[in-house]
């Protein structure tokens, strides 16, 4: 009674706007703590293309050219930035940190809305915010990858397609004029970010399916496939005007599939066998692997070599296969504590909780997120659908951090409100034994 009480005090609506204050401050503190960063990868160099002559190119390094190996819409932003700020300037680096913390909190904002729409109590809701917000799972992607890299601005667009579905779906009938909508967000997240892309086209999908007659889906599906073309077109062009091919999307699929699938792949340790795999073929990591990029004709030459080489390997070994894809959705949802320290071996004293954290909330949220889809009329079934979904191209592929971060959401919540509906339930018993 007194959680009740202080939940409908007349100052408690202000609480989630002041757990996602106190988020923002932490994230803020903890960059004024570490010092001047900036991200590293491929999305950085292309960043800093853009910023020395307004190309998308040299993601490998300077001299590896043109690329379709990523999206452009953040180095784009991040080089612009460069251009007027300086590249990688304290003021450049704490203009894209703030912009990358508050699409964070932002998103946080926005989910806690849409939870509530999908039916998810207000105290397990305040839990799952204070979580978010409070105990950040991975703050260095939050503070610092983000800059550059898509994941953060991928799960904003995605809590917005979700949250357009939630509020279509309390009402009637499904119009066009949110299909317009759902589709063009649902395509400019496509375009950003595949994984879950796919996630938002299962959530139109389902909004069709509940609440559009049958007679209307030729015409809102024409209408979403339209919006992913006129979306996609401009990228697509670009990338035949410069490489001769059709790629409406990105270029690196072959390198990703063999960075995961190999003959080494089940052994022990893991993190030194990953780590010497992306040193043997990944241009960016090993000078020897970028020479032979170089040599063999660039970038997509090289991608596609390195996948007709693992495909072969797959069809060769299914077995083998068959088992890395299992470890790489086990991996997804409850990763291993390497995955804190990929490229530094090192490990903060936080991880042991983050991790425990991470797993608690997600074997919970994947058994909410299956009894979303067997309940089916619940409206948590278009956040199972954004939890579930995305893992898909990662299956056979090497989830990292960075790839787990737009399922972080959905789980959560879920995770949490399944955790309250199961303490709803063993209360009563307790209290009668009592």
């Amino acid at each position: 009674m007194k959680l009740q009480a202080l939940l409908e005090h007349r100052y408690a609506r202000y609480l989630p706007a002041a757990i996602l204050l106190v988020g923002f401050l932490l994230r803020v503190w903890k960059l004024v703590a570490r010092g001047t960063q900036y991200a590293l990868g491929e999305a950085a160099n292309v960043a800093l293309s853009f910023a020395r002559d307004g190309t998308i190119g040299d993601v490998f390094g300077r001299g590896s050219g043109l690329t379709t190996h990523l999206n452009p819409i953040l180095p784009m932003f991040a080089g612009t930035v460069y251009r007027l700020f300086g590249v990688r300037t304290e003021l450049s680096e704490w203009i894209l940190a703030l912009v990358a913390i508050s699409i964070a909190l932002g998103t946080g904002a926005l989910f806690y809305r849409a939870a509530g729409i999908a039916g998810i109590p207000r105290p397990p809701r305040l839990v799952a915010l204070a979580i978010f917000a409070l105990v950040p799972i991975h703050p260095e992607l939050e503070t610092t990858v983000f800059r550059i890299w898509e994941g953060g601005l991928a799960t904003l667009l995605g809590t917005i397609v979700l949250l357009i579905a939630l509020q279509a779906d309390t009402g009637s009938t499904l119009k066009f004029r949110t299909t317009f909508w759902l589709g063009l967000t649902a395509a400019l997240l496509f375009f950003i970010n595949p994984a879950l892309g796919l996630a938002a086209y299962a959530i139109i999908g389902l909004l069709l399916l509940r609440k559009a007659p049958p007679r209307s889906w030729i015409g809102h599906g024409a209408l979403v496939t339209a919006l992913l073309i006129a979306v996609l077109t401009p990228w697509t062009i670009r990338n035949y005007e410069a490489f001769g091919r059709f790629l409406p999307l990105r270029g690196n699929f072959g390198l990703e599939l063999a960075i995961g699938n190999h003959p080494a792949a089940l052994g022990k340790p893991e993190r030194e066998i990953f780590v010497g795999r992306l040193r043997e073929i990944h241009p960016l990591e090993s000078q020897a692997a970028f020479n032979r990029m170089q040599a063999m004709g660039g970038e997509l030459v090289y991608a596609n070599a390195m996948g007709d080489e693992t495909k072969a390997w797959i069809r060769a070994h299914p077995g083998d296969f068959a088992r890395l894809c299992a470890k790489h959705l086990i991996q997804y949802y409850f990763p291993p504590s390497w995955q804190w320290g990929i490229y530094t071996g090192h490990l903060e004293r936080s991880v042991v909780l983050r991790q425990a954290l991470l797993w608690t909330f997600s074997a919970f949220g994947l058994v909410g997120a299956f009894a979303a889809l067997f309940a089916w009329r619940t409206r948590l079934i278009y956040l199972a659908a954004m939890a579930l979904v995305p893992v898909l191209p990662y299956i056979i592929t090497q989830p990292v951090p960075r790839y787990r971060y737009i399922v972080l959401l959905p789980l959560l919540y879920l995770g949490v409100d399944t955790a309250y509906r199961l303490y709803r339930k063993l209360r009563p018993a307790r209290t009668a034994e009592a």
